[in-house]
């Protein structure tokens, strides 16, 4: 298994690692505060792989980097996340996975289960648990290729631990692709000195404290909702879908890419199939139009207080 995975982290230019499938612990599930409806409340699911696959032994995680690209600011600009400009990374992530599970093949017979940002699992327990990094401040995991810029996919598999992947050791046995060189990230948290991230959100989503993340002020959770109050609308500010501003000022992430703006006025005019022709790849999309331009009219609104929405 181990050298099949060095193999297909290099060849995908991604992370991996294997870790063992015991129940995860209570206190690395997210807080109250962070349980929205996009995520499961049943906390067997949300702690125990055996209830996902029965006889699960090894938990395969991967983690794909994804680019952010920029273009120009104006005045009446809305800020788009790399969920609105990357390939969605379900299709990519499960495409990966079926191939791992294939290529695995040589290690026997074995069940799996594919799971990519899935409500129950939580996978950057999992991603920690099998060494791609750490937990950072902004709650994602940081690690040495990627900074927190990867997404997460799981694979549940029958095949036994392999004996290299001991309880002390499984936290270093990971693999990186050669093709891009390792940041200087350290292995176990962040400085502790650093707060950029939590002085950055700008709904103070982001706690110190051990409460960590208040998911429901978080505004990539906002823009995703289906109801959103007044108060909720103004936290949006000028973010139109999804949020990167923590990620943007880790220092891991360095140097921060250029953000994304588009005009909310041509959201606003474009039709079911326009949205489908220059957005339809992205991850984005699942949320329906509907969404998409109602978030448009907030910033719209956000962005000229003055201005009367008619629409």
């Amino acid at each position: 298994m181990v050298e099949i995975l060095e193999k297909f982290a290099t060849k995908h230019n991604i992370i991996a690692g294997v870790c063992h499938a015991a129940p995860l612990q209570r206190a690395r599930l997210p807080n109250p505060l962070s349980v929205v409806p996009f995520v499961s409340n049943d906390e067997k699911k949300r702690t125990e792989p055996e209830a996902h696959l029965r006889g699960v032994k090894s938990i395969i995680v991967i983690g794909a980097g994804y680019a952010q690209s920029g273009s120009e600011q104006s005045p009446a600009s809305a800020h788009l996340s790399s969920l609105g400009i990357n390939d969605d990374y379900h299709v990519r992530l499960r495409g990966l996975l079926k191939e791992l599970a294939e290529e695995l093949k040589p290690c026997g017979d074995f069940k799996y289960k594919i799971l990519a940002d899935s409500p129950t699992l939580d996978e950057r327990a999992l991603a920690h648990r099998a060494g791609l990094g750490f937990f950072g401040r902004n709650g994602l995991i940081i690690s040495q290729k990627f900074g927190s810029r990867f997404n997460i996919g799981c694979l549940l598999t029958t095949l036994p631990l392999p004996e290299e992947f001991s309880e002390k050791n499984f936290r270093i046995n990971h693999f990186e692709s050669a093709n891009q060189p390792a940041a200087k990230v350290p292995k176990t948290s962040c400085p502790p000195d650093c707060n950029l991230c939590i002085s950055a959100c700008p709904t103070g989503a982001l706690q110190r404290d051990k409460n960590g993340l208040n998911a429901a002020r978080c505004i990539s959770y906002l823009t995703q909702k289906n109801e959103i109050s007044p108060q909720e609308e103004k936290l949006i500010g000028q973010q139109l879908y999804g949020c990167d501003i923590c990620q943007n000022v880790c220092p891991f992430n360095a140097p921060a890419p250029q953000a994304m703006y588009v005009n909310p006025e041509e959201w606003l005019e474009m039709s079911d199939n326009d949205f489908e022709r220059k957005y339809g790849h992205t991850a984005m999309m699942w949320r329906g139009t509907e969404i998409l331009r109602r978030n448009a009219r907030i910033v719209r609104k956000n962005i000229c207080p003055s201005y009367c929405d008619t629409d």
